[in-house]
């Protein structure tokens, strides 16, 4: 009941905030009076197989001003720092040995030139007027520092890709652009992020020893008074896991990360001082986790127990079997409290996605019919199981792994 009511709450909270901040007459910020210079950093890991479509989308990229191109190879192994050796246009640096992500933006920010730093992941193609219709945003207000964008996943195969691609497009829908009107961002997402330089220089680089570098930034960003901008009128495509076990430990490393991250800057928790961000958001965001985690707990205990119960009858040699012995635990099914406010949350949920892809230009085509029910019906399963998996884990003090 609490778990419902808590979905519940949220659903409402964000329907309520979009429709105080909707502006269908939205338009793109004016062009700057200067167009500032550009430094592009790629880091780059064994991705051969789709960093030379990043580089080309990035030297595709249309912009007023200078860019320079700067790939960071972090220790591959798979032979793409050779072929980047013959690359023309780009900045190449090596690091001998692999240091993660976080410590290859690190390198490539010493060598950039220009005032704004666009991060952009191996992986990543962003749209030929991104750089262009982003950087506006830096100049519609006093102290914006970093420009974030709606990712999408880029030609999804599978069916696991084409669960993400409905995934990214409510998550970049109707959440992201809400939060992005409250000033209420606590991740610019890592696949493209335009920063201003000078946001490094007062607060230093990247955290080399975080798992979620882009959600550390942007909360150290909100600290100390830094504002986030979300920019919907250009798209920025990535790629996505094409395997469940692939799915499970990308999640699995975001969701760590959260925790790291929120136990990090715990003191902006229903602190004031922070506005929405403080009292709204980071409540809403790390309570949310943490109720999965106990509903998740709390659903195993119960099953484990009815099969327990089932078990002993069995052993027992009873003669029969008491249907009361097996019932399953109470859920959403149940002609009780749960029925009622699951049946809200499926129509919040149907809003949600309708307005998303609105809010993405994008159709609701026949092929999402099958990802949305098992995004509606299994995915939040899995996701709770990524949950409690990760809370074990931070409970247990396991060792960090990208």
């Amino acid at each position: 009941l609490v778990y419902s009511f808590f979905v519940t709450y949220i659903f409402m909270s964000y329907l309520i905030i979009w429709l105080d901040t909707y502006n269908k007459n939205e338009k793109l910020p004016p062009p700057p009076k200067k167009w500032p210079n550009v430094s592009i950093i790629i880091p780059s890991y064994n991705s051969s197989h789709t960093i030379f479509d990043t580089i080309k989308a990035c030297k595709a990229l249309k912009y007023k001003a200078k860019k320079e191109i700067i790939v960071v190879d972090d220790g591959s192994t798979d032979g793409s720092y050779e072929k980047l050796q013959k690359e023309k246009g780009i900045k190449l640096i090596r690091n001998e040995k692999n240091s993660g992500k976080a410590a290859a933006i690190n390198q490539g920010l010493k060598h950039a030139k220009y005032e704004i730093i666009a991060c952009i992941d191996s992986d990543t193609y962003p749209r030929k007027d991104a750089l262009e219709k982003a950087v506006r945003y830096f100049y519609i207000e006093d102290k914006v520092g970093a420009v974030a964008f709606a990712i999408q996943v880029n030609e999804p195969k599978n069916l696991i890709q084409k669960i993400q691609e409905v995934e990214y497009m409510v998550s970049f829908g109707l959440f992201f652009r809400t939060l992005s009107k409250i000033e209420g961002l606590y991740v610019a997402p890592g696949p493209m992020v335009l920063y201003k330089k000078e946001v490094f220089e007062r607060l230093g680089p990247f955290d080399e020893n975080n798992i979620a570098e882009d959600m550390e930034i942007t909360l150290r960003m909100q600290r100390y008074g830094w504002k986030i901008k979300a920019c919907y009128f250009t798209k920025v495509k990535t790629e996505a896991p094409t395997t469940l076990k692939g799915l499970f430990k990308q999640r699995l490393r975001w969701i760590r990360g959260g925790i790291m991250n929120f136990l990090k800057y715990s003191d902006i928790l229903f602190n004031p001082a922070y506005g929405n961000f403080g009292m709204f958001v980071t409540p809403i965001v790390f309570g949310s986790g943490f109720i999965v985690f106990l509903f998740i707990s709390w659903t195993i205990l119960q099953y484990l127990k009815t099969l327990l119960t089932w078990l002993g009858a069995l052993l027992l040699n009873a003669k029969y079997i008491r249907l009361d012995l097996i019932r399953l635990p109470s859920s959403i099914y149940s002609i009780d409290s749960f029925f009622i406010f699951g049946l809200i949350n499926i129509i919040f949920w149907m809003l949600f996605v309708y307005l998303s892809f609105k809010i993405n230009k994008e159709r609701i085509e026949k092929s999402h019919v099958v990802p949305l029910l098992i995004m509606m019906w299994f995915y939040p399963l899995f996701i709770g199981i990524v949950f409690l998996s990760s809370y074990l884990l931070e409970l247990t003090a396991q060792k960090y792994k990208w």
